[in-house]
């Protein structure tokens, strides 16, 4: 499916949102971008790298226009971002949202939305620690997974739109259930970082310093150093899958530090050998 819009609206102009801008700009897909945020500042270095073409600070004027809106807010402003969008926007938008948790946005978006619905939650897989507007790529999503909700309640045509545009900017797309979705995540990237900041804790609150860190501490706690604001957000939008996922990991450190305890040296080996696997089995599938 070739994709061309006309009038894009932008919801939330930080890493995501401007490298959503480049991106579409860069390959030709959209002839106008609107940008919409809270702070003008943000809007304004948007607009000097080509993110966006106008900027404004109300989301009614941004949307009224727009053919197709992408919500790149913080989770928990997804929802109230959406409803007021509902309230200005043409009926025949495509809108989709690119926040982290899926579940009780979606379930939002199920009773907010008419039917078929024409919202279709989505999960860029991309990013690291650093943020805001001025670190926006045309090429950020290139080779970066994307997934995108399935559910027979979302307007078949749009989803199919939303999938495409993902593909178009680089993104490979998969099929994920709104539930499903976040107890994954919570395994995969929320709790890892609450265990990298509880590891920059550990080692801070012991004095240690730059000489006596390797590239594997780095490598390991490199996402201690996002947004705090954002990852608040997260934990507290998934917070039942979360917690789940943080009793689930305390049951495995309390057995290894058990098998310690005890100078078990085969359950030890054995603990490393299954981590080993386990890493294998879910990178390499």
């Amino acid at each position: 499916m070739t994709i061309r819009i006309k009038r894009m609206t932008i919801i939330g102009v930080g890493l995501l949102g401007a490298s959503l801008g480049l991106a579409l700009k860069k390959r030709g897909m959209v002839q106008q971008v609107t940008g919409v945020g809270r702070r003008k500042e943000s809007l304004d270095v948007a607009l000097e790298r080509g993110a966006i073409d106008n900027a404004t600070l109300d989301v009614e004027t941004g949307v009224a226009q727009a053919d197709a809106v992408a919500i790149a807010t913080p989770a928990g402003l997804v929802a109230p971002m959406l409803d007021a969008t509902l309230a200005a926007a043409p009926n025949d938008v495509v809108l989709f949202d690119v926040a982290s948790t899926k579940q009780a946005i979606c379930s939002h978006a199920q009773q907010a939305c008419p039917q078929p619905r024409r919202f279709v939650g989505c999960h860029p897989m991309a990013g690291g620690e650093k943020f805001g507007p001025a670190h926006g790529n045309a090429d950020f999503y290139v080779d970066s997974v994307c997934l995108v909700e399935q559910d027979t309640a979302i307007d078949a045509t749009v989803r199919d739109f939303v999938c495409a545009l993902w593909r178009s900017v680089g993104a490979r797309v998969v099929d994920v259930d709104a539930t499903a979705h976040d107890a994954i995540l919570a395994r995969t990237s929320h709790v890892p970082h609450v265990v990298a900041a509880a590891l920059t804790r550990l080692a801070a609150d012991h004095g240690v310093t730059a000489p006596f860190i390797g590239k594997g501490f780095r490598d390991t706690t490199r996402i201690a150093a996002s947004r705090p604001e954002i990852w608040r957000d997260i934990c507290r939008e998934n917070h039942t899958a979360v917690i789940a996922a943080l009793a689930a990991f305390r049951n495995d450190i309390e057995a290894f530090e058990a098998l310690l305890k005890a100078d078990d040296a085969a359950g030890i080996e054995a603990f490393f050998e299954d981590g080993a696997a386990a890493r294998h089995k879910v990178t390499e599938s």
